[in-house]
C-alpha cells in the first residue's frame, strides 16, 4: 500500500505546560519497520490524563529522560486505524486490517498520522465499532464499576453503563452513604491518601476488602485499623494484543460499549486536552486524525 514518506504528528521538545510546548510537526520522516512491527495509518486517537501528566509533571520520573530539539517526544497511547505495511516476521496481521492499539511506554505517540508499533500490541478492532469508537477503548478497557461516584449531571449516564448504585459527590460523601465494611473493592482514581485514610477503611470488608489506586498515593498513608496490608504496586497498564482480543469479544457481544463525549479534528487536539483537564467530560475525548 502506498503511503507518504513524511507525516504530521504532535510533539514536544521540552517538558512544561502542554499549551506552550505541544506543537504539530508537519515534516516527520517515516522510519523503517522492524521485522515484527506494523505501520498504522492512524484514523483516530484518544487522549488520557497520563498524556499531559508525562509532559507536565511525571515524564522524567516515568521515562528517565527528557525530550530535546533533536529527540522530541510524541504524545498519546490510544489509536485506531488501518495497517499499511507489515514487517517480514509479522504473522497475525496484514495490510488492510482495521486495528486498534495501546502503545507501550517505549513507543507512545499516537497523536500522529502514522504510527509504528510492535505486532504484539496491536489487535483487530471490534467489527461493530468505527475508528473513533475503537480509539476510545484501549487504555480504559479493563476498568469496571459496580458502585461509583459522580455529579448529578452524569448520574443517568453512569447508570446506563451498569452501575448498581450512584453517589452524587457534590451532595454527599460516599463513605457516609455506604454501609460499614460492606464493599469488596475500592478503585481510586484520585491519587490521594485521604481516600484510604478516611474512606476505604470504613467501607471495605475487614478481611477480604481490596483498595486499588492507579498511582502511588501521597504520604503519609495511615496503617490499616483492621489488618489490611500492602500486597503490591502496579504503576502502569501492561498493553497487549491478547488482552485487546478479550476486550473485543465483550464489545462485539454488547456487554461493553465505549462512550464518547466529543470528537475533535486533528488540528484541535489542544482543545481536547483542555476539556480533559477540566474533568467534566462525559466519556472519552477522541481526536479524528483523518478527516
Amino acid at each position: 500500500m502506498v503511503f507518504p514518506q513524511t507525516f504530521r504528528a504532535y510533539q514536544y521538545e521540552s517538558y512544561g505546560s502542554l499549551e506552550k510546548v505541544l506543537k504539530i510537526n508537519t515534516n516527520i520522516p517515516q522510519k523503517p519497520l522492524g521485522a515484527q512491527q506494523v505501520r498504522i495509518k492512524v484514523h483516530s486517537a484518544s487522549v488520557n490524563p497520563i498524556d499531559y501528566m508525562l509532559l507536565e509533571t511525571a515524564g522524567q520520573a516515568f521515562l528517565g529522560k527528557a525530550p530535546s530539539v533533536n529527540d522530541p517526544f510524541g504524545i498519546g497511547f490510544d489509536a485506531a486505524g488501518e495497517i499499511v505495511e507489515v514487517g517480514k516476521s509479522v504473522e497475525r496481521l496484514k495490510v488492510g486490517d482495521r486495528v486498534y492499539t495501546m502503545t507501550p511506554f517505549s513507543g507512545f505517540g499516537s497523536l500522529a498520522e502514522f504510527l509504528v508499533v510492535d505486532e504484539e500490541y496491536v489487535a483487530v478492532q471490534p467489527t461493530n465499532l468505527d475508528f473513533n469508537e475503537a480509539a476510545a477503548v484501549p487504555m480504559v478497557a479493563l476498568t469496571a464499576y459496580a458502585v461509583t461516584t459522580t455529579s448529578s449531571r452524569n448520574m443517568e449516564l453512569v447508570k446506563s453503563l451498569g452501575a448498581d448504585q450512584v453517589i452524587d459527590y457534590t451532595k454527599e460523601k460516599w463513605l457516609n452513604v455506604l454501609e460499614p465494611h460492606s464493599i469488596d473493592a475500592v478503585y481510586d482514581c484520585g491519587m490521594e491518601s485521604s481516600a484510604w485514610n478516611d474512606g476505604a477503611q470504613l467501607v471495605l470488608k475487614k478481611n477480604t476488602g481490596r483498595f486499588i489506586t492507579i498511582l502511588p498515593m501521597a504520604q503519609p498513608v495511615k496503617e490499616a485499623e483492621f489488618g489490611a496490608q500492602l500486597i503490591g504496586e502496579v504503576h502502569n497498564t501492561d498493553p497487549s494484543a491478547e488482552k485487546l482480543d478479550v476486550v473485543t469479544k465483550y464489545i462485539e457481544s454488547g456487554a461493553v460499549k465505549p462512550v464518547i463525549d466529543t470528537i475533535f479534528p486533528f488540528e484541535k487536539a489542544l482543545d481536547a486536552f483542555a476539556k480533559l483537564k477540566s474533568r467534566h467530560a462525559q466519556g472519552k475525548l477522541v481526536v479524528q486524525v483523518q478527516p
